[in-house]
């Protein structure tokens, strides 16, 4: 069973000829996402093999002016794989479903919002953005949990100079996906930087001077909870001290806490800000 889509990047990296950087990174991205939609219909972990010969995308043929590939979603014994779907083209509209859905939760996520998402077992999905409410009767957020991967590898090559728009479309003209340059981090979770200032006792396991960040685990009892954190430092101490301090078993960093808040996972700590450490 098969099914033909177009895969566009439009941008100063493809007039005259393709930049093969670009390209190779927009296909890679575009198969991670298949193959994120692929794992969540089917509930795997990883494709294997035999996923490989069931599922595959094939580029059918390129055309001139932007980057542009016509896509053969090739399905062998499509049944066997997914017996929920009695068609390829159910997958495709899921998947363009769910795009939307990303696009809904961290864009409210991005303007300030707080997103609850409500699952309700039968399959149907509801985002709570303040009083509004939208219901996707389809198991978005368990594709987009998979997706999200590939379509921030997409996000990641949009540039208002080289790549300004990423789009995939039906042979007909119906969107699946677009993305452009004017929107570029839209699917990455908006940080907050916590500005009271935190006392934290840790352990320096990893640091790199190059980069004048690494990697600390905080003990119990602490403002935070106890684990492995990122830390960079953004005070004036020389790198030497930090090196000197993976010597200790415990030093104390004055710092503040920045925040990931990602609508598809708890919010969680992303980077410890250290403005100074001391043995």
């Amino acid at each position: 069973m098969a099914d033909e889509y177009v895969f566009e990047m439009d941008g100063r990296a493809f007039e005259g000829s393709d930049r093969l950087d670009k390209v190779a990174a927009g296909l890679t991205a575009l198969q991670h996402v298949f193959d994120g939609q692929y794992r969540a219909a089917t509930g795997k972990q990883r494709l294997s093999e035999r996923d490989r010969e069931l599922f595959q995308v094939r580029i059918e043929r390129y055309r001139d002016g932007s980057f542009i590939a016509e896509l053969g979603a090739i399905y062998a014994g499509l049944q066997t794989a997914l017996p929920l779907f009695s068609d390829a083209k159910d997958l495709w509209e899921l998947l363009s479903t769910t795009f939307d859905f990303l696009k809904a939760i961290y864009g409210a996520a991005h303007s300030g919002a707080r997103v609850s998402i409500q699952q309700d077992g039968v399959g149907n999905t509801t985002v709570v953005t303040g009083d509004t409410h939208i219901t996707y009767n389809a198991p978005v957020y368990q594709i987009g949990t998979q997706v999200i991967g590939g379509v921030r590898e997409l996000d990641e090559l949009l540039d208002l100079n080289e790549v300004q728009r990423i789009e995939l479309r039906t042979k007909r003209g119906a969107q699946v996906l677009s993305m452009a340059a004017d929107q570029k981090g839209l699917f990455f979770p908006p940080m907050h930087v916590d500005e009271t200032p935190q006392r934290l006792v840790c352990d320096i396991f990893d640091f790199n001077k190059y980069e004048s960040a690494g990697r600390a685990q905080v003990s119990h009892d602490q403002p935070i909870p106890p684990g492995n954190y990122k830390f960079k430092n953004i005070g004036a101490q020389a790198v030497e001290d930090f090196i000197l301090s993976m010597t200790k078993t415990e030093v104390t960093f004055n710092c503040l806490i920045k925040y990931q808040h990602d609508p598809l996972v708890e919010s969680k700590i992303a980077e410890i800000l250290v403005v100074s450490v001391a043995a």
